[in-house]
């Protein structure tokens, strides 16, 4: 799952509540997914200020940290549903 604007996040964060609650309460897991919460916001407010200026150049860097940190996150959802 990848995003490429804010506004896609509501589906990608669907799914990833989905699987974390299949594998049971996780702290660590469910701190990793508020981190990319908060990502998103910032994100959103940088797509607001682009959209002012009529450039999304600089956005780019972020939404690739918030890819990456999603497959991070996917991979280690997996990891937790293969030890249960």
């Amino acid at each position: 799952m990848q995003i490429q604007t804010a506004l896609d996040w509501q589906e990608v964060s669907d799914r990833l509540k989905t699987d974390l609650h299949r594998i049971g309460y996780n702290p660590d897991l469910k701190k990793m997914y508020d981190n990319i919460q908060v990502m998103v916001t910032e994100l959103s407010k940088l797509e607001v200020n682009g959209r002012r200026l009529r450039t999304t150049n600089f956005t780019q860097i972020h939404v690739d940290k918030i890819n990456k940190a999603i497959d991070h996150l996917e991979k280690l959802i997996l990891m937790g549903l293969l030890m249960k």
